[in-house]
């Protein structure tokens, strides 16, 4: 039995991918301009210094969030325009760690 392909899935899939593959390029381009730019004069003095740091952190911290954020959204587009074409997988990498957690030694040398 053929399984019937649903095109504008496919199209939603495909636009939510490039828009986390899009929010990949933003953090990309983002954490280029932060680290080829130079750094921002302390002063020398102690408050204005941890200040600066505290200030880095954030930013390496947006950068990891929004990294997530891409990537996760780049997996939806790919599991919508898999799901609207028909394709699921037979297993996920989760119920294959779950099996392979459950199973005995025994029956993994089988």
């Amino acid at each position: 039995m053929r399984v019937r392909s649903d095109w504008i899935g496919q199209i939603l899939g495909i636009a939510v991918f490039l828009l986390g593959v899009g929010v990949l390029w933003i953090v990309f381009r983002e954490a280029h301009q932060m680290f080829t730019a130079p750094l921002p004069s302390a002063e020398k003095s102690l408050p204005k210094l941890g200040q600066v740091g505290i200030d880095i952190l954030k930013k390496l911290g947006l950068l990891v969030i929004m990294t997530l954020a891409g990537s996760l959204i780049a997996n939806k587009g790919v599991q919508m325009y898999f799901a609207a074409r028909g394709i699921a997988p037979t297993k996920t990498l989760e119920k294959m760690a779950t099996e392979a957690s459950d199973s005995t030694p025994s029956e993994q040398a089988k």
